[in-house]
Protein backbone atom coordinates (compact mmCIF):
# COMPACT_ATOMS: atom_id res chain seq x y z
CA UNK A 1 0.00 0.00 0.00
CA UNK A 2 2.82 2.53 1.25
CA UNK A 3 4.51 1.80 -2.39
CA UNK A 4 1.19 2.20 -4.51
CA UNK A 5 1.15 5.74 -2.98
CA UNK A 6 4.37 6.19 -3.12
CA UNK A 7 4.13 5.23 -6.38
CA UNK A 8 1.34 7.67 -7.87
CA UNK A 9 3.23 11.09 -6.66
CA UNK A 10 6.76 10.12 -7.33
CA UNK A 11 6.17 8.19 -10.73
CA UNK A 12 3.34 9.49 -12.07
CA UNK A 13 3.33 12.90 -10.86
CA UNK A 14 6.74 13.22 -11.38
CA UNK A 15 7.38 14.82 -7.95
CA UNK A 16 10.55 13.74 -5.83
CA UNK A 17 8.59 13.41 -2.38
CA UNK A 18 10.60 11.96 -0.06
CA UNK A 19 8.29 13.00 2.95
CA UNK A 20 5.88 9.81 2.11
CA UNK A 21 7.06 7.52 5.02
CA UNK A 22 6.05 10.46 7.39
CA UNK A 23 3.11 10.91 5.89
CA UNK A 24 2.71 6.98 6.46
CA UNK A 25 3.63 7.36 10.38
CA UNK A 26 1.33 9.96 10.80
CA UNK A 27 -1.78 7.88 9.40
CA UNK A 28 -0.77 5.17 11.61
CA UNK A 29 -0.56 7.56 14.67
CA UNK A 30 -3.36 9.38 13.75
CA UNK A 31 -5.70 6.11 13.42
CA UNK A 32 -4.43 5.03 16.51
CA UNK A 33 -5.03 8.30 18.83
CA UNK A 34 -8.67 7.70 17.61
CA UNK A 35 -8.66 4.34 18.55
CA UNK A 36 -7.57 4.95 21.75
CA UNK A 37 -9.00 8.17 22.79
CA UNK A 38 -12.19 8.69 20.66
CA UNK A 39 -15.45 6.18 20.69
CA UNK A 40 -15.02 5.56 16.62
CA UNK A 41 -14.93 2.06 15.68
CA UNK A 42 -11.55 0.70 14.47
CA UNK A 43 -13.03 0.95 10.70
CA UNK A 44 -13.47 4.35 10.95
CA UNK A 45 -10.12 5.02 13.05
CA UNK A 46 -8.65 3.90 10.08
CA UNK A 47 -10.41 5.52 7.37
CA UNK A 48 -9.58 8.62 9.97
CA UNK A 49 -5.84 8.19 9.57
CA UNK A 50 -6.18 8.44 5.80
CA UNK A 51 -8.27 11.52 5.65
CA UNK A 52 -5.72 12.92 8.51
CA UNK A 53 -2.90 11.74 6.18
CA UNK A 54 -4.00 13.61 3.32
CA UNK A 55 -4.81 16.54 4.62
CA UNK A 56 -1.01 17.32 5.93
CA UNK A 57 -0.22 16.07 2.56
CA UNK A 58 -1.96 18.75 0.62
CA UNK A 59 -0.69 21.06 3.28
CA UNK A 60 2.98 19.51 2.16
CA UNK A 61 1.87 20.27 -1.34
CA UNK A 62 1.45 24.22 -1.49
CA UNK A 63 5.43 24.84 -0.45
CA UNK A 64 6.88 22.05 -1.84
CA UNK A 65 5.34 22.74 -4.98
CA UNK A 66 6.80 25.88 -5.57
CA UNK A 67 9.98 24.26 -5.72
CA UNK A 68 11.87 22.08 -8.34
CA UNK A 69 14.38 19.06 -8.79
CA UNK A 70 16.22 18.94 -5.57
CA UNK A 71 15.04 21.59 -3.57
CA UNK A 72 11.63 19.45 -3.41
CA UNK A 73 13.85 16.47 -2.40
CA UNK A 74 15.02 18.57 0.41
CA UNK A 75 12.27 19.94 1.50
CA UNK A 76 10.26 16.80 1.80
CA UNK A 77 13.14 15.01 3.39
CA UNK A 78 13.47 17.81 6.21
CA UNK A 79 9.80 17.61 6.62
CA UNK A 80 10.05 13.71 7.65
CA UNK A 81 12.87 14.38 9.88
CA UNK A 82 11.36 17.05 11.41
CA UNK A 83 8.77 14.97 11.90
CA UNK A 84 10.37 12.11 13.37
CA UNK A 85 12.08 14.47 15.59
CA UNK A 86 8.97 15.89 17.13
CA UNK A 87 7.78 11.98 17.76
CA UNK A 88 10.69 11.07 19.17
CA UNK A 89 10.92 14.09 21.65
CA UNK A 90 7.21 13.81 22.35
CA UNK A 91 6.97 14.74 26.18
CA UNK A 92 3.34 14.40 26.41
CA UNK A 93 2.48 10.73 26.33
CA UNK A 94 -0.14 11.41 23.20
CA UNK A 95 2.59 9.80 20.43
CA UNK A 96 4.56 7.89 23.00
CA UNK A 97 7.75 9.18 22.21
CA UNK A 98 10.82 6.91 21.29
CA UNK A 99 9.23 3.58 22.98
CA UNK A 100 6.94 3.60 20.12
CA UNK A 101 3.01 4.27 20.49
CA UNK A 102 0.72 2.41 22.99
CA UNK A 103 -0.74 -1.05 22.10
CA UNK A 104 -4.18 -0.49 20.19
CA UNK A 105 -7.16 -2.79 19.73
CA UNK A 106 -6.68 -2.85 16.13
CA UNK A 107 -9.51 -4.21 13.86
CA UNK A 108 -9.80 -7.80 14.61
CA UNK A 109 -9.14 -8.17 18.55
CA UNK A 110 -11.76 -9.82 19.20
CA UNK A 111 -10.82 -12.80 17.24
CA UNK A 112 -8.10 -15.68 18.04
CA UNK A 113 -4.39 -15.19 16.93
CA UNK A 114 -4.82 -17.54 13.44
CA UNK A 115 -8.63 -16.04 12.84
CA UNK A 116 -7.02 -12.40 12.91
CA UNK A 117 -4.15 -13.36 10.87
CA UNK A 118 -6.13 -14.53 8.12
CA UNK A 119 -8.69 -11.67 8.36
CA UNK A 120 -5.80 -9.19 7.83
CA UNK A 121 -4.21 -10.94 5.15
CA UNK A 122 -7.46 -10.95 3.37
CA UNK A 123 -8.26 -7.30 4.49
CA UNK A 124 -5.05 -6.34 3.47
CA UNK A 125 -5.35 -7.95 -0.03
CA UNK A 126 -8.41 -6.96 -0.78
CA UNK A 127 -7.48 -3.19 -0.18
CA UNK A 128 -4.26 -3.96 -2.23
CA UNK A 129 -6.04 -5.03 -5.16
CA UNK A 130 -8.80 -2.10 -4.95
CA UNK A 131 -6.20 0.43 -4.58
CA UNK A 132 -4.11 -0.59 -7.51
CA UNK A 133 -7.63 -0.80 -9.61
CA UNK A 134 -8.37 2.50 -8.67
CA UNK A 135 -5.24 4.13 -9.36
CA UNK A 136 -5.56 2.21 -12.85
CA UNK A 137 -8.95 3.66 -13.41
CA UNK A 138 -7.80 6.80 -12.50
CA UNK A 139 -4.62 6.71 -14.80
CA UNK A 140 -6.77 6.79 -17.97
CA UNK A 141 -8.84 9.26 -16.94
CA UNK A 142 -8.68 13.15 -17.63
CA UNK A 143 -6.86 13.54 -14.28
CA UNK A 144 -4.28 10.76 -14.89
CA UNK A 145 -3.84 12.39 -18.26
CA UNK A 146 -3.56 15.45 -17.04
CA UNK A 147 -1.11 14.82 -14.31
CA UNK A 148 0.98 12.89 -16.67
CA UNK A 149 0.74 15.86 -19.20
CA UNK A 150 2.35 18.35 -15.89
CA UNK A 151 4.83 16.11 -15.29
CA UNK A 152 6.24 15.96 -18.66
CA UNK A 153 5.44 19.10 -19.89
CA UNK A 154 4.63 21.31 -17.56
CA UNK A 155 4.79 24.79 -19.25
CA UNK A 156 2.93 23.33 -22.53
CA UNK A 157 -0.33 22.00 -20.13
CA UNK A 158 -0.02 25.29 -18.52
CA UNK A 159 -0.14 26.87 -21.68
CA UNK A 160 -3.60 25.19 -22.46
CA UNK A 161 -5.45 26.31 -19.86
CA UNK A 162 -4.44 22.70 -17.54
CA UNK A 163 -3.27 24.05 -13.76
CA UNK A 164 -0.22 22.25 -13.42
CA UNK A 165 -0.76 23.25 -9.06
CA UNK A 166 -4.41 22.17 -8.60
CA UNK A 167 -3.65 18.77 -10.46
CA UNK A 168 -0.08 17.92 -8.54
CA UNK A 169 -2.29 18.82 -5.06
CA UNK A 170 -4.89 16.65 -6.33
CA UNK A 171 -1.88 13.55 -6.42
CA UNK A 172 -1.00 14.58 -3.03
CA UNK A 173 -4.07 14.19 -1.70
CA UNK A 174 -4.88 11.17 -3.20
CA UNK A 175 -1.33 9.81 -2.74
CA UNK A 176 -1.50 10.82 0.97
CA UNK A 177 -5.06 9.41 1.83
CA UNK A 178 -3.45 5.94 0.80
CA UNK A 179 0.03 6.17 2.58
CA UNK A 180 -2.66 7.14 5.15
CA UNK A 181 -4.65 4.10 5.12
CA UNK A 182 -1.57 1.51 4.67
CA UNK A 183 -0.44 3.16 8.17
CA UNK A 184 -3.61 2.65 9.89
CA UNK A 185 -3.98 -0.86 8.55
CA UNK A 186 0.29 -1.53 9.93
CA UNK A 187 -0.87 0.20 13.80
CA UNK A 188 -3.69 -2.40 13.72
CA UNK A 189 -2.08 -5.42 12.72
CA UNK A 190 1.24 -4.50 15.20
CA UNK A 191 -1.13 -2.66 17.79
CA UNK A 192 1.72 -0.14 18.37
CA UNK A 193 3.85 1.82 15.78
CA UNK A 194 7.50 3.41 16.27
CA UNK A 195 9.53 6.55 14.72
CA UNK A 196 11.83 4.01 13.37
CA UNK A 197 9.11 2.83 10.77
CA UNK A 198 9.47 6.46 9.17
CA UNK A 199 13.36 6.14 9.43
CA UNK A 200 16.32 6.73 6.61
CA UNK A 201 16.62 2.70 6.15
CA UNK A 202 13.03 1.89 5.27
CA UNK A 203 12.38 4.66 2.99
CA UNK A 204 15.38 3.29 1.08
CA UNK A 205 13.80 -0.33 1.20
CA UNK A 206 11.14 1.32 -0.43
CA UNK A 207 12.98 3.46 -3.13
CA UNK A 208 14.55 0.20 -4.71
CA UNK A 209 11.52 -1.61 -4.75
CA UNK A 210 9.98 1.10 -6.66
CA UNK A 211 13.00 1.21 -9.27
CA UNK A 212 13.39 -2.35 -9.39
CA UNK A 213 9.64 -2.89 -10.36
CA UNK A 214 9.16 -0.06 -12.27
CA UNK A 215 8.64 3.91 -11.33
CA UNK A 216 4.87 5.45 -13.06
CA UNK A 217 3.34 1.53 -13.93
CA UNK A 218 0.50 0.13 -12.37
CA UNK A 219 2.06 -3.25 -11.46
CA UNK A 220 5.77 -2.05 -10.85
CA UNK A 221 5.40 -1.56 -7.04
CA UNK A 222 3.41 -4.72 -6.41
CA UNK A 223 6.50 -6.52 -8.25
CA UNK A 224 9.32 -4.97 -6.84
CA UNK A 225 7.35 -5.37 -3.14
CA UNK A 226 7.08 -9.23 -4.00
CA UNK A 227 10.52 -9.63 -5.31
CA UNK A 228 12.55 -7.66 -2.64
CA UNK A 229 10.33 -9.06 0.48
CA UNK A 230 11.28 -12.59 -0.82
CA UNK A 231 14.74 -11.50 -1.26
CA UNK A 232 14.50 -10.34 2.59
CA UNK A 233 12.81 -12.93 4.18
CA UNK A 234 15.87 -15.05 2.30
CA UNK A 235 18.52 -12.91 3.53
CA UNK A 236 16.76 -12.46 7.08
CA UNK A 237 20.27 -14.90 8.97
CA UNK A 238 22.11 -12.21 7.16
CA UNK A 239 21.77 -8.73 8.38
CA UNK A 240 25.16 -7.64 7.13
CA UNK A 241 24.64 -8.33 3.74
CA UNK A 242 21.02 -7.39 3.04
CA UNK A 243 21.00 -3.63 2.14
CA UNK A 244 24.24 -4.81 -0.07
CA UNK A 245 22.44 -7.10 -2.08
CA UNK A 246 19.93 -4.48 -2.45
CA UNK A 247 21.78 -2.02 -3.59
CA UNK A 248 23.30 -4.26 -6.09
CA UNK A 249 20.11 -5.05 -7.68
CA UNK A 250 19.03 -1.10 -7.70
CA UNK A 251 22.55 -0.39 -9.60
CA UNK A 252 22.31 -3.13 -11.99
CA UNK A 253 18.35 -1.91 -12.55
CA UNK A 254 19.51 1.66 -13.12
CA UNK A 255 22.26 0.95 -15.03
CA UNK A 256 20.79 -1.59 -17.40
CA UNK A 257 16.87 -1.69 -16.99
CA UNK A 258 16.44 1.72 -16.24
CA UNK A 259 12.37 1.35 -16.85
CA UNK A 260 12.33 -1.73 -14.28
CA UNK A 261 11.27 -4.81 -14.48
CA UNK A 262 8.13 -4.11 -15.51
CA UNK A 263 9.60 -1.72 -18.52
CA UNK A 264 11.81 -4.84 -19.63
CA UNK A 265 8.84 -6.70 -19.67
CA UNK A 266 6.71 -4.38 -21.98
CA UNK A 267 9.27 -3.61 -24.13
CA UNK A 268 10.10 -7.25 -24.55
CA UNK A 269 6.49 -7.68 -25.40
CA UNK A 270 6.35 -5.02 -27.77
CA UNK A 271 9.33 -6.72 -29.90
CA UNK A 272 8.27 -9.84 -30.19
CA UNK A 273 5.05 -8.50 -31.15
CA UNK A 274 6.64 -6.40 -33.93
CA UNK A 275 8.73 -9.31 -35.38
CA UNK A 276 5.46 -11.54 -35.50
CA UNK A 277 3.50 -8.71 -37.31
CA UNK A 278 6.33 -8.37 -39.56
CA UNK A 279 7.04 -12.66 -40.06
CA UNK A 280 2.76 -11.96 -40.98
CA UNK A 281 3.43 -9.00 -43.07
CA UNK A 282 6.20 -10.52 -45.58
CA UNK A 283 4.14 -14.08 -45.78
CA UNK A 284 0.99 -12.11 -46.87
CA UNK A 285 3.13 -10.48 -49.37
CA UNK A 286 4.96 -13.86 -50.92
CA UNK A 287 1.26 -15.63 -50.71
CA UNK A 288 -0.07 -12.43 -52.67
CA UNK A 289 2.52 -12.57 -55.01
CA UNK A 290 2.20 -16.36 -56.09
CA UNK A 291 -1.34 -16.11 -56.31
CA UNK A 292 -1.53 -12.62 -58.80
CA UNK A 293 -2.18 -13.85 -62.81
CA UNK A 294 0.79 -12.97 -64.76
CA UNK A 295 0.35 -9.13 -66.39
CA UNK A 296 -0.54 -9.62 -70.14
CA UNK A 297 1.34 -8.39 -72.98
CA UNK A 298 0.89 -4.70 -73.82
CA UNK A 299 -1.06 -4.47 -76.90
CA UNK A 300 1.53 -3.44 -80.61
CA UNK A 301 1.04 0.76 -80.87
CA UNK A 302 -1.10 0.39 -84.00
CA UNK A 303 0.94 1.55 -87.12
CA UNK A 304 0.84 5.03 -87.86
CA UNK A 305 -1.31 5.15 -91.38
CA UNK A 306 -1.41 7.84 -93.44
CA UNK A 307 -3.76 10.98 -92.85
CA UNK A 308 -6.66 11.31 -95.21
CA UNK A 309 -7.70 14.62 -96.97
CA UNK A 310 -10.85 15.64 -95.89
CA UNK A 311 -12.60 18.67 -97.55
CA UNK A 312 -13.33 21.61 -95.19
CA UNK A 313 -16.54 23.74 -95.52
CA UNK A 314 -16.69 27.45 -95.38
CA UNK A 315 -20.27 28.59 -96.34
CA UNK A 316 -21.41 27.01 -99.62
CA UNK A 317 -17.75 26.35 -100.62
CA UNK A 318 -15.88 23.50 -100.39
CA UNK A 319 -11.79 23.64 -99.65
CA UNK A 320 -9.93 20.36 -99.84
CA UNK A 321 -7.79 20.04 -96.53
CA UNK A 322 -4.30 19.68 -97.53
CA UNK A 323 -2.76 15.97 -97.49
CA UNK A 324 -0.13 15.25 -94.88
CA UNK A 325 2.15 12.23 -94.60
CA UNK A 326 5.21 10.63 -96.04
CA UNK A 327 3.65 10.20 -99.53
CA UNK A 328 2.87 14.13 -99.60
CA UNK A 329 6.27 14.88 -98.42
CA UNK A 330 8.22 12.93 -101.13
CA UNK A 331 5.88 14.85 -103.63
CA UNK A 332 6.49 18.17 -102.36
CA UNK A 333 10.78 17.72 -102.40
CA UNK A 334 10.51 16.42 -106.15
CA UNK A 335 8.13 19.23 -106.93
CA UNK A 336 11.16 21.84 -105.15
CA UNK A 337 13.58 20.14 -107.48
Amino acid sequence: MLNISWNFVLGVAGVWNFGQLAIYALGGYGAGILMLHTPLPPWLAVLGGGVIAAVISILLAFPTLRLYGIYTSLLTFAFAEIVQYVILNDGSGLTGGSYGFPTVPGLYSSLSPDASMRAYYWTVLGVVVVSTAGLAAVGHSHLGIAVRAVRDAPAYTAARGVSPLRYRVIAFAISGFLAGIAGALYISFNQSISPSAMGLTPMSIDVTMLVIGGLGTVFGPLIGTALLTIVQTALVDHPGIELTILGTFLLIVVVFVPGGLVGLITRTRNRVAAWAAEGEGAGEETAGAAEAPAPAMERAAPPRSRSISTPRRYGSARIPRTPTGPACCRRARTERR
